[in-house]
């Protein structure tokens, strides 16, 4: 197994570590000729130490995880922010690289995309599960109301779809409830009503889509509790959602993203607890917002080159498996 690139990766490359943060390294490799002849390519191996259920790391604690190249390039692909912190980590943090991270990095360009999906939906998840947004605790309200509704009309047993009509209605126009489309693994597609991101299919039941959307709004309901007393929040999360927000927004205008962030302290005080719960959700949910403006916007392509990215890993992986051929048969030779 070599290695292409070795690179210190989390709080300390991110500039918000404390004295309690642990260690983390990321890294990329190039499989061995026999794994990649028998595909067995493991796309990620991991090194850290077994903890109890719940038990956090120290700063005694190192965890390590490395890609495949070919893995870490179609991460890559996809956006991915684990990536896209590598591809941008500074040569003063790697460890170990090779003349393949020297070409990735020369080549940088070639993989970068305006595509917002994969910073959109760690946003989104993070202000579904922290940001206490007044229109979307309404729309989970609404859409409870809107099921009790049915129930008192019709029976708790029938299926959402039969009430296609309806639903459709009532979700037309309305923020954080949405009609959609999610494809099975056969690629059959099956209808949601999608609140908050919550997916009730149209095969489930009157009643158990009634109590998803009641639980959603008892979760809202405590959460809004808990943040007026900066209780129960998980800083280091909004830490990062707050991080990965602002790279979006500075790689889609600059085609780069700075490392350590030019921001450190703000994310540290964020993490520490040390700003008001308000202003943090309000300020995610505005970064939310200038994510999808700025992608617009960006002048980066559509997608990645991914005919580079196959010829690449074509050219990596081939000569490895030529290397073993030679090596092999130059064993059966002198046998």
């Amino acid at each position: 197994m070599d290695i292409v690139l070795s690179t210190i990766f989390g709080s300390q490359l991110y500039g918000t570590n404390t004295p309690t943060s642990d260690t983390d390294y990321k890294g990329i490799y190039i499989p061995s000729a026999e794994d990649i002849l028998l595909s067995r390519i493991k796309t990620s191996i991991s090194h850290k130490r077994e903890k109890v259920e719940f038990e956090k790391n120290t700063s005694e604690d190192v965890d390590e995880e490395i890609y495949s190249l070919d893995k870490f390039l179609q991460l890559i692909s996809q956006g991915q922010t684990v990536a896209l912190d590598v591809l941008f980590s500074p040569q003063k943090y790697h460890l170990e690289e090779s003349w393949v991270w020297r070409e990735i990095a020369a080549n940088r360009k070639k993989l970068l995309t305006k595509t917002s999906k994969a910073f959109i939906g760690y946003c989104r998840q993070q202000a579904n599960k922290y940001g206490i947004k007044g229109s979307r605790v309404a729309a989970a309200r609404d859409t409870r109301a809107f099921l009790i509704g049915l129930t008192q009309v019709s029976s708790m047993g029938k299926k959402l779809g039969e009430f296609a009509n309806l639903i459709e209605k009532f979700a037309n126009g309305k923020e954080f409830i949405e009609i959609i489309d999610v494809p099975l693994a056969n690629g059959q597609l099956i209808r949601h009503l999608s609140v908050c991101d919550r997916k009730l299919p149209y095969t489930s039941s009157l009643g158990n889509a009634y109590d998803i959307v009641d639980k959603l709004v008892e979760e809202y309901g405590q959460r809004a509790l808990q943040a007026e007393k900066n209780e129960g929040i998980d800083w280091k999360a909004l830490s990062h959602a707050v991080r990965i927000g602002e790279q979006a927004i500075e790689l889609f205008q600059t085609h780069y993203v700075v490392f350590p962030r030019p921001n450190a302290d703000k994310l540290l005080s964020i993490k520490k607890g040390e700003r008001p719960y308000k202003e943090v959700s309000e300020y995610i949910e505005y970064l939310f917002e200038q994510i999808e403006i700025e992608s617009e916007k960006s002048t980066l392509p559509e997608e990645v080159d991914k005919k580079w990215i196959d010829n690449f890993i074509c050219d990596v992986y081939g000569n490895e498996v030529v290397d073993y051929i030679i090596n092999k048969d130059s064993s059966i030779i002198a046998l």
